[in-house]
């Protein structure tokens, strides 16, 4: 966890003790989006311990045809388009 964070009152553990918050858009597809974003926290944990990088906030983002991911302020906010812009479905792992 970033130098300075706590998590307090969690409700269920995180994948990735780099990553302070996992966000999907609100919606009827939200549970699934977290879970799709929680695999992805997972998987990136030992890349980030390894390069001891922090993440403050994993979201999702709605789908665009311009890019499948974006980073503000030096991983600060990280946003991942999850769904295919044309259909709307899943994009694969």
């Amino acid at each position: 966890m970033p130098i300075g964070i706590q998590r307090l009152n969690a409700h269920q553990s995180h994948p990735n003790d780099r990553i302070i918050f996992i966000k999907p858009l609100p919606g009827p597809t939200a549970s699934f989006a977290e879970d799709f974003l929680s695999r992805i926290a997972a998987i990136c944990k030992p890349i980030m311990a390894a390069a001891h990088l922090s993440v403050m906030t994993l979201e999702e983002y709605e789908p665009n045809p311009e890019f499948v991911g974006r980073n503000f302020n030096a991983g600060e906010i990280i946003q991942l388009v999850l769904k295919a812009p044309q259909t709307g479905h899943w994009l694969s792992f």
